[in-house]
């Protein structure tokens, strides 16, 4: 019998997808379109946010929540966070995409997110630093992570929209990169004396 005449087996045909599955589809696109909002601009580094609200994202393997914050000046602007990390109505720390952390074991965080350690290396100094990974195949816009403010016991009783960088200690990536790329000065270099002059100086010595 000839093989090719064989009916190769039908694959089974997949259900249709349910009104409120189509519904959760199209807000999960929304959302890897940026939802329709500019990205947030001039946000600092570092403040203490207030989370306004929190909505888990529907098919994102049950992971992730898009929520609204409230910082300094009052603006308040959305991002995906990893679920349970914060809850509405509660202060957190927003760390901006731009910051370079200072190498603190409580930016080492796997439940908030992942962070790579970078060395500047600016003129003869060598300065590592932890650089937060911002996930973004969520929400095209997101611009951040959040910390709980109960990890940092310095921002005790720092209110929403205080701004905390000095404070922790985080830079700006983008400066530290840019002051990487000076040319570095020269080192000091004493004077090379003749035999001449170092027996003069030789005999000033003995003589005081």
């Amino acid at each position: 019998m000839d093989e090719s005449s064989e009916e190769s087996p039908s694959r089974p045909q997949r259900p249709e997808k349910t009104q409120e599955e189509l519904a959760e589809i199209k807000i999960l696109d929304a959302l890897r379109r940026g939802d329709g909002a500019l990205p947030p601009s001039d946000l600092p580094l570092a403040c203490i946010v207030k989370v306004l609200d929190v909505a888990n994202v529907p098919k994102a393997n049950d992971a992730y929540a898009m929520v609204t914050v409230m910082g300094h000046n009052d603006v308040t602007w959305r991002m995906c966070v990893y679920r349970h990390t914060v809850q509405a109505g509660r202060n957190a720390l927003f760390v901006s995409d731009a910051a370079a952390l200072p190498m603190d074991d409580r930016f080492r965080n796997p439940s908030i997110c992942s962070v790579k350690q970078k060395t500047y290396r600016i003129g003869y100094d060598k300065l590592p630093h932890l650089l937060p990974h911002v996930k973004r195949h969520i929400y095209r816009n997101n611009c951040g992570v959040l910390y709980p403010v109960g990890d940092f016991k310095e921002l005790r009783g720092k209110r929403a929209g205080t701004i905390v960088a000095a404070l922790l200690g985080i830079e700006n990536a983008d400066e530290l990169k840019e002051r990487q790329n000076e040319p570095k000065g020269k080192r000091f270099q004493p004077p090379v004396l003749s035999r001449t002059s170092r027996i003069l100086n030789f005999i000033k010595n003995l003589r005081k």
